[in-house]
């Protein structure tokens, strides 16, 4: 997988960590799930972006 995807999704990931920061922890109070949901994606988006490039490059080899 090309390397600016991997930089872009990190990017993308960790925006959206920040996004479910800001969501969770600013008024109005009541949205914390929801902020915390966001955080967790925010998180898996990497990990899914590493985990597709790595079976990626084991079947061009």
């Amino acid at each position: 997988m090309e390397t600016i995807i991997k930089v872009i999704c990190f990017f993308v990931g960790l925006f959206v960590i920040v996004n479910g920061i800001w969501v969770a922890y600013m008024p109005p109070y009541g949205d914390e799930p929801i902020g915390y949901a966001i955080i967790a994606v925010g998180i898996f988006i990497p990990i899914i972006t590493l985990s597709v490039a790595k079976m990626s490059e084991h079947r061009y080899d």
